[in-house]
């Protein structure tokens, strides 16, 4: 049971109970929902790292499961592993993602991702070298939406942390395109 109520969509301002019913029912938003000022900006931001970064969807999908086993965030597991695998990652990254860098099932430039997400997640800064390292492979504009997408997922860890927040009984069954509003 989640540490405070969701909120009972009589307490939402019009707006954000609009966009909630827009939305597949993820305990996460829900609970999002309580920062009313925030919510709108919060899933337009969320948004915009899954569908409209030029950094390759397996790699934004790698790093987001190195932030949730650091974190131990297990719901932000649950629902990034079908979205992994749905943007190319196997069984056997997905299993190797506890192992973090340097493990077998990685090539290089996975390797490099997952060390620059461990020293983003635990550190705040990157060491010189594991970002040249990175730099070495990837462009400005993909270092920085890396850096976006993991700190964004590190975020959503710590709300669904503190909170509590549990799964819902469809957790683990959504792809990119049904997380996506509904239109009206």
């Amino acid at each position: 049971m989640a540490r405070i109520p969701y909120p009972a969509s009589a307490e939402l301002n019009d707006k954000v109970r609009a966009r909630v019913e827009q939305l597949p029912p993820l305990n996460i938003l829900r609970m999002l929902s309580h920062a009313q000022a925030n919510f709108i900006p919060f899933l337009a931001f969320g948004s915009s790292i899954l569908t409209e970064q030029e950094l390759d969807g397996k790699l934004r999908e790698l790093a987001i499961l190195r932030v949730a086993h650091l974190t131990k965030a297990n719901y932000e597991w649950t629902q990034h592993v079908p979205i992994a695998k749905q943007c190319g990652a196997s069984d056997a990254q997905i299993d190797a993602i506890a192992k973090g860098p340097g493990a077998a099932m990685f090539n290089d430039l996975e390797n490099k991702v997952l060390a620059f997400t461990d020293e983003l997640t635990m550190n705040v800064r990157v060491s010189d070298a594991t970002f040249q390292a990175l730099a070495a492979l990837l462009p400005p504009r993909q270092l920085v939406e890396l850096t976006i997408a993991t700190a964004f997922y590190g975020l959503a860890a710590r709300v669904m942390e503190v909170f509590e927040v549990e799964l819902e009984p469809t957790a683990g069954t959504y792809s990119l395109e049904s997380l996506q509003p509904k239109k009206d």
